[in-house]
């Protein structure tokens, strides 16, 4: 009984992470630019698969590979033609940020992501 309780209350105050499904805008900045790039993403979360598709604004779409939550982590990639963007983000309340690796056949380069849930959708 005693284990029970223990466990009950030990997932009654386990942070769990929002719903990610929605509509989610904000930029990027590879190491040494001077400029933000601007993102856009419309995600659907079922359970620890997250889908949807990303890329510099509303209309330009790209389909999202390998998306995944866990817990407060979430991760993604996007091939745009030649470039492949891989997201490892962390939720906090309405916002995602974290690293951004973008990759081509020739480049590889780092850059700092924040997205943050569009209001009233």
């Amino acid at each position: 009984m005693k284990q029970s309780l223990v466990l009950f209350l030990l997932f009654a105050v386990a942070p769990m992470a929002a719903d990610l499904t929605g509509k989610w805008s904000g930029s990027f900045k590879a190491e040494g630019a001077d400029h933000n790039i601007p993102q856009f993403a419309i995600l659907k979360q079922q359970g620890s698969t997250l889908s949807g598709s990303a890329g510099p604004d509303a209309s330009e779409q790209y389909p999202l590979e390998n998306g995944r939550v866990d817990g407060n982590n979430v991760s993604f990639q996007v091939t745009t033609g030649e470039w492949k963007f891989s997201y490892s983000l962390t939720v906090e309340k309405d916002s995602l940020s974290g690293d951004l690796k973008l990759e081509s056949t020739t480049q590889v380069r780092n850059a700092k992501v924040t997205l943050t849930r569009v209001k009233g959708q």
